[in-house]
């Protein structure tokens, strides 16, 4: 039976930790104090985004810290060593916190994931870096992985004790709690003691583990008797798919890629769970099972990049595509390796992986260096084809463009608009809005420009008629609207068919966003049509504009106002944003 720790041997564990760790419980703390600020403020504050920065380095800076203790534990290393090695960890925290945007875009969150794989992964084999150690490495992660269940075990248990305590204070005597405070303390929990219980439980002698054959029984079960299984049951789930391509003779699904990703991931890992039981006599069944679970493998590795290389072909390379057509090649290595080498040195599945994230996140090979190009090229090519690379030479008559084709331009375009990057495909387009820094107004006359000097030949394209109006000035600092004689206003934005309810007011769009109504305690009170004002607009201001009055985009009825700040209508769906006031 499981016995929890009492609150003496919290104490005395918290102290060893701290002499043990300090540096990993000194980041741990100052991530959760960044964290619950986020959590405290809102995105407005000066110091927001600043402390989202922080607090991915601080994500990173825990395994890092922690794999140079082990290591220097290991090796025993002089005090003067650490601190110069730690002092290295801190100036490439200041560096990649330098390379962020002030506002972190998709890229830097990217990056961010990759390097914390990297560091996790690195916590698995630094310490056995140089030693020939394969089982001890073995007993190192398995001791890990079970020691963070125990800590996720502890400190679950710790967070609902205290959450059932706190709402019976509550109810017992009415005392009052921040909306926020219950949030809070399973931050403090989760981020703060769960490190606290896993570091814990660490082995303080890891040269010693090379001589531990102590196996749970209980892994074995697990993976014996339900991984394995699973496995089997999705490895005939794929095959069947397989075939089923072959006689269809049809490509495969691009999100097939992700599931045969998926399995083998799985099945490395319940191999990886049985490895100290290869080589007994009474278990010949794993090696037998490991070598036939890596034939199997290869089809699917087969089919894994036909998948990925079908999207890249009709879809370009984007970060996610290059980095699963990159796993792939890593699966591929490592399924060969565990294959045919004599030693099965299982280090080298981390190690490499470790490698092979660091190196797609830097450098002039990254996902997003590759990605960037191949997008740009692309852009680009299409307009060379069809004569497009200067659209002011054709205001005088449209340009036929195949379906396939004007989908490929609009996705380029959504690409570098995502990404904040529409700076490489500025030079193709003249008539973009002056000093405009948003994203996606810059995006919406790209796209506008290009539906002025294309006609695409598919029938279905034609209703893919778009429409953007923006009053002017809106994505400008400071801009403000007129509140005189109103007492409440609510910020909305709306997507398509969506709601939005405050209190007893309700603000819903039916018919792909056409229509806005208003209802005050379920009732309705007015339905403004937005198709109907974006039609009126069109004879006089042509496909877009940002230069519109408010009054142009206001609808106003008994005690209420709808402002919007901009409007557009992509094929037949309609999204904007705006204010709605209300009087009392």
């Amino acid at each position: 039976m499981l016995r929890l720790p009492s609150v003496k041997n919290l104490m005395l564990g918290l102290q060893q930790v701290l002499t043990r760790f300090p540096w990993v419980v000194f980041a741990a703390a100052l991530k959760v104090s960044a964290v619950i600020f986020l959590v405290e403020n809102s995105v407005k504050h000066e110091f927001y985004f600043l402390f989202v920065r922080l607090t991915l380095l601080l994500f990173l800076a825990i395994p890092l810290f922690l794999s140079l203790t082990l290591v220097a534990e290991r090796r025993q290393w002089k005090a003067a060593y650490q601190i110069l090695a730690g002092l290295g960890i801190v100036a490439l925290l200041v560096l990649f916190f330098m390379t962020m945007e002030p506002t972190p875009i998709q890229r830097d969150y990217y990056r961010f994931g990759m390097f914390l794989v990297c560091a996790h992964l690195l916590v698995s084999f630094a310490p056995f870096i140089g030693f020939d150690e394969p089982n001890g490495f073995w007993q190192f992660n398995k001791t890990m992985l079970l020691q963070f269940l125990t800590a996720t075990l502890y400190a679950g248990t710790l967070f609902l004790g205290l959450i059932i305590a706190i709402e019976t204070v509550r109810f017992l005597f009415d005392v009052p709690f921040s909306s926020t405070f219950e949030l809070n303390l399973f931050l403090i929990i989760a981020g703060f003691f769960h490190t606290i219980f896993f570091l814990n439980g660490f082995p303080a002698r890891l040269e010693t583990l090379e001589n531990q054959t102590t196996y749970s029984k209980s892994v074995k079960l697990f993976t014996q008797y339900v991984l394995l299984p699973l496995e089997v049951i999705y490895l005939i789930i794929l095959y069947v798919y397989f075939g089923k391509i072959l006689v269809q003779w049809q490509l495969p699904q691009g999100g097939v890629a992700y599931l045969v990703m998926a399995f083998s991931v799985a099945g490395i890992l319940a191999l990886l769970l049985l490895f100290p039981l290869r080589n007994q006599a009474e278990e010949r069944w794993i090696r037998l099972f490991t070598r036939r679970f890596h034939l199997a493998l290869f089809p699917l590795i087969i089919l894994l990049f036909v998948a990925i290389f079908r999207r890249i072909n009709d879809y370009g390379i984007t970060e996610n595509r290059y980095l699963v057509a990159a796993l792939a090649v890593w699966l591929a290595g490592i399924s060969l390796y565990l294959l045919f080498s004599k030693k099965d040195d299982i280090r080298w599945i981390p190690l490499s992986l470790c490698v092979v994230s660091f190196l797609l996140a830097v450098g002039p090979w990254s996902i997003f260096s590759v990605s960037r190009r191949h997008q740009a090229q692309r852009f680009e090519k299409i307009l060379k084809e069809y004569n497009l690379l200067s659209f002011s030479q054709n205001r005088n008559g449209k340009i036929d463009l195949t379906t396939e084709k004007y989908e490929q331009l609009i996705s380029g375009i959504h690409y570098f608009r995502n990404r904040r990057e529409l700076s490489t495909l500025t030079p193709f387009f003249t008539s973009l809005p002056a000093k405009s820094q948003e994203a996606f107004t810059v995006a919406n006359a790209m796209e506008a420009e290009l539906s002025e000097v294309v006609d695409v030949k598919t029938p279905v394209e034609k209703t893919q008629t778009f429409q953007y109006y923006g009053l002017a000035g809106a994505d400008q600092e400071g801009f403000t609207i007129d509140i005189k004689g109103y007492n409440y206003l609510w910020g909305v934005e709306f997507n398509g068919e969506e709601s939005f309810i405050s209190n007893e007011w309700t603000i819903k769009t039916t018919e792909k966003g056409a229509l806005v109504t208003v209802l005050s305690k379920g009732s309705p009170v007015v339905v403004w049509n937005v198709a109907e004002r974006l039609a009126q607009l069109q004879p006089q201001y042509g496909d877009s504009s940002y230069e519109l009055t408010p009054e142009e985009l206001t609808f106003s009825h008994t005690g209420l106002k709808l402002v919007l700040k901009n409007a557009n209508k992509q094929r037949d769906i309609y999204n904007f944003q705006g204010f709605l006031l209300r009087k009392k």
